[in-house]
């Protein structure tokens, strides 16, 4: 009887079919077989490696000590050092100013007759080197009592206090001070009070300002030490001033 064409290849579909199933079986079997061999060789490798150090013998740390060497010991020495040492005895104490024991009851009187007769006879005998002279009393002989007189101390300059209107009037040169740009701009004016030391030639030796606006000090200054005064003479002498002066800025209206 033949066979059709259609029967055989459902028959071939089914055997298809049926192998694909089975090897797919066998795969995820062998697959979960594997996986789980896996995991427990996981689970044995990490309990070995937690379990061993606990259950194997510590590393002796005693053994990895440096032992130093000792330092030799002489029984010698040690029974010397042991030795008890003898006291000493103590040392009496000095006294440097005591009093006496006893006192004598003899009273024994010098003769200053004798003394000052000895003194003489000294004084008649030259000494080389020594002064000419008889010696003061109370030094002995032989002695340099000359002594070289301290210089004088230095004079005290003169200095006279002079009226600032007595020394305007002795004003032989007179430099105007320059009036500050910017006081002329605002239309500032003022004065500077300075006390001033004239020397004995009539310049200006020294300079302070007493009072007076900022604004007008520094051009004040400099046109007072130009200023020159004729001599100021005490009995005949030049001596030094002292005075006061006035520099007044004043803008023209």
């Amino acid at each position: 009887m033949p066979v059709r064409l259609e029967d055989e290849s459902v028959f071939l579909r089914q055997c298809l079919l049926q192998g694909d199933s089975v090897q797919e079986a066998r795969l995820r079997h062998r697959k979960q077989r594997a996986l789980l061999f896996s995991i427990i060789l996981q689970i044995l490798i990490v309990a070995a490696l937690v379990l061993f150090p606990l259950f194997s013998k510590g590393e002796n740390i005693a053994s990895h000590v440096v032992i130093l060497p000792t330092v030799p010991y002489s029984s010698v020495r040690a029974h010397h050092s042991e030795k008890p040492t003898a006291p000493t005895k103590p040392r009496p104490n000095v006294c440097t100013f005591c009093a006496p024991p006893t006192i004598s009851p003899i009273i024994v009187m010098h003769d200053h007759q004798s003394t000052e007769g000895d003194s003489h006879q000294t004084d008649g005998v030259d000494i080389p080197g020594a002064p000419e002279g008889k010696p003061i009393p109370g030094t002995l002989p032989g002695i340099d009592t000359h002594r070289d007189t301290p210089p004088p101390p230095p004079a005290v300059k003169e200095r006279l206090r002079v009226s600032e209107s007595v020394i305007n009037a002795r004003l032989i040169r007179r430099i105007e001070p320059a009036y500050p740009p910017l006081a002329v701009q605002i239309r500032r004016e003022g004065r500077v009070e300075l006390h001033a030391i004239i020397a004995t030639d009539g310049s200006i030796q020294s300079l302070e300002v007493l009072s007076g606006d900022p604004f007008f000090i520094p051009s004040a200054l400099a046109a007072v030490r130009e200023w020159r005064y004729q001599p100021t003479l005490l009995n005949g002498q030049p001596v030094e001033v002292d005075t006061h002066i006035t520099v007044v800025y004043t803008l023209k209206h």
